[in-house]
């Protein structure tokens, strides 16, 4: 008789016990909580099943992956955090991504020069415009201005002197 007063309260208990931790949809808001306090972290979203959070979305750095589980410790309920948040990778900057494109184009411009046997004039490029200068004779005057404007540039400045 002792032994099963003992079981039932030991089964009373472990109900109570179990019903004491919190529901997934009372972590998950704490959860966004946490999340939604740090405005880097807005694109980071969160599920929780069974007290797993799992964590997705797209940040720009590791620094910003890692506070977002961060964020989450001490969170009532949380056992375990799997983290599947990615960092977007690193591109050129605009400035990088306007000089790659001026270097190609002064290339191409350098290039029209040699198939056009243009001599003593100096190209230099820019936001895309072609700038022309130095000393041309009137006979190679088109050929200069073909190899510039064939190379792709979105405008070519003439600043040469005809000879």
């Amino acid at each position: 008789m002792k032994n099963g007063i003992h079981l039932s309260m030991l089964i009373v208990l472990m109900i109570l016990l179990v019903s004491c931790k919190p529901s997934d949809d009372k972590i998950t808001e704490a959860v966004q909580k946490a999340l939604s306090a740090n405005p880097s972290l807005s694109p980071v979203m969160a599920s929780v099943k069974e007290g797993i959070v799992t964590l997705s979305g797209e940040v720009e750095s590791d620094e910003l992956k890692a506070m977002a589980a961060t964020a989450l410790s001490g969170i009532d309920g949380v056992k375990s955090v799997v983290n599947s948040v990615t960092v977007k990778p690193k591109g050129p900057s605009p400035e990088e991504l306007k000089k790659m494109a001026d270097d190609a184009l002064m290339s191409k411009v350098n290039e029209n020069f040699a198939t056009y046997k243009v001599e003593g004039i100096t190209a230099t490029v820019s936001d895309g415009i072609v700038t022309l200068t130095g000393d041309v004779k009137r006979a190679d005057l088109q050929n200069v201005m073909k190899a510039a404007m064939e190379s792709g540039a979105t405008k070519v400045e003439n600043q040469m002197t005809i000879k």
